[in-house]
């Protein structure tokens, strides 16, 4: 069983057709690199797929994460609105366990 769109199958198919190319009395003509087929005196074409549509500016991802990251950031607390402790209350209690009184510490 030949599977067809095995990479060797598609190269040896194609070595196959050019050979045929040839025998028929074809041409294969060599470029140097950066040589095109447009004409010398014509302006050259747009590119098939560049839209017609304006270039669109583009968001650096630096800015973004950067924003992002600040945003999660919470605001730093300064000592002046940081809370001041509050006296708590605390029972004292007698040999017995029975309480005695309350005093407020700032414990």
């Amino acid at each position: 069983m030949t599977n067809h769109s095995s990479k060797n199958f598609i190269r040896n198919e194609l070595r196959r057709k050019t050979e045929e190319f040839l025998s028929r009395g074809g041409e294969i003509k060599q470029h140097t690199a950066g040589e095109t087929g447009e004409p010398l005196d014509k302006p050259r074409g747009r590119a098939v797929f560049v839209s017609g549509e304006p270039r669109k500016t583009r968001t650096y991802i630096n800015d973004v994460v950067t924003a992002l990251d600040n945003r999660k950031k919470k605001p730093a607390i300064s000592k002046s609105t940081k809370p001041k402790k509050r006296p708590k209350k605390k029972i004292v209690y007698d040999d017995f366990g029975e309480p005695i009184r309350e005093i407020w510490s700032d414990d």
